[in-house]
């Protein structure tokens, strides 16, 4: 990793020359400035300041760095000035109370926004990365203060924002160092990297999702203890709980390969006490939908009915001609009837075969869905 920026004398680059049969010359840099061992600088430009020799850096980690090279005894710090996520954010969500937002990405760091003062609040940097994240409701903290992360390695983290001096954290600060991430709780219930995080409409159950194909819950009055989990027929892409106005507390589990399973709000007493070891839920019940592909069966549909129509179109043509043959009859005597008006009807031609039912080997992926009136939900593929 580019870490230090060297300064080289070009004169001394330019007339340099070998001295053995080797073909190499090492020559040493005039200065070297040290950044940060976490940067990694791939460009550089010089600003247009008449009198300095400031730089600005782009870090590949995800900063813009100002760095003063002039290597004089008033040489400024390497000054940090926009600090953001290197690469696509996996994951967002907003606070139930404040204009605040907070992210995460495979980048490692978990970042939070006060997008009413445009002004990034503070950010934490794991070593793995982060693939899911929800803000805990006001039922779960009364100060929204609670942010849940999921990450690549199959763990949880549930981090606390915080002022130092005790207040609670509003949007509209001008000072990035008016609020802390800690970290509250951490567990792993998951194999594979975690995939979609739900609490239950009136915040006493986590649920957690993963692309390990379980779903695990946690009791969150209880300090999330765990209840238990169970497995699904594919790698989970969503979870959601049913709103406040639906009769029951009922948990959509979307998989990407086209099945939507939805089960009752889980229990401590749902697990045995054999099951403790495991936490596996023993008989889950579950309602399960099997989405599969119907392009085949609607072009097979509508060849159908296409050849339907001909044949009504046929027939009535046909009627036509037999009306207007027996009228000519009528006028001028059966035998004086022309020839070609007496022609008889074509054979009919064979009829292709209808459009095979095809299944695509691979599902269609499910993009997501949601609750609508109880007992009904929508989703999209």
């Amino acid at each position: 990793m580019a870490h230090q920026v060297a300064i080289w004398d070009f004169e001394t680059i330019d007339t340099a020359d070998v001295i053995d049969d080797t073909g190499l010359l090492e020559i040493e840099p005039i200065n070297e400035l040290h950044v940060d061992k976490n940067v990694n600088l791939f460009s550089m430009i010089k600003m247009n300041e008449v009198g300095n020799n400031f730089w600005l850096a782009q870090d590949a980690n995800g900063a813009i760095w100002k760095l003063d090279l002039s290597f004089s005894n008033i040489t400024q710090d390497p000054e940090c000035l926009f600090s953001f996520h290197s690469g696509p954010i996996a994951a967002l969500d907003v606070s139930p109370l404040t204009y605040l937002m907070a992210t995460t990405a495979l980048d490692c760091s978990v970042r939070v926004y006060d997008f009413a003062s445009k002004n990034p609040l503070v950010h934490m940097r794991f070593k793995q990365g982060g693939t899911s994240l929800i803000w805990a409701p006001r039922s779960v903290s009364i100060s929204a203060s609670q942010i849940v992360v999921g990450f690549q390695d199959g763990v949880v983290r549930i981090l606390e924002l915080f002022d130092p001096k005790g207040l609670t954290v509003f949007a509209g600060r001008k000072k990035i160092l008016d609020a802390e991430l800690h970290l509250k709780y951490v567990f792993k219930p998951h194999t594979e990297e975690v995939t979609a995080l739900a609490y239950e409409r009136d915040g006493e159950i986590l649920a957690t999702g993963s692309a390990d194909k379980t779903v695990f819950f946690f009791d969150v009055e209880k300090e999330y203890k765990p209840v238990g989990f169970f497995t699904t027929p594919g790698p989970i892409c969503q979870l959601m709980w049913s709103p406040a106005n639906h009769p029951e507390s009922t948990l959509l589990i979307i998989c990407e390969n086209g099945y939507i399973l939805e089960c009752l709000c889980p229990t401590i007493k749902d697990v045995d006490d054999q099951n403790v070891t495991t936490f596996a839920i023993p008989d889950m019940l579950l309602r399960c939908f099997h989405f599969t592909s119907v392009k085949s069966k609607i072009l097979r549909f509508m060849e159908v009915q296409r050849r339907e129509k001909q044949k009504m179109l046929k027939e009535k043509e046909r009627e036509e001609m037999r009306r207007r043959l027996a009228e000519e009859r009528e006028a001028f005597g059966e035998e004086e009837i022309p020839e070609e008006e007496e022609a008889t009807e074509e054979e009919e031609e064979e009829e292709e075969p209808l459009p095979e039912i095809f299944m695509p080997p691979t599902p269609s992926p499910v993009l997501c869905g949601f609750y609508s009136a109880p007992g009904k939900f929508w989703v999209s593929m």
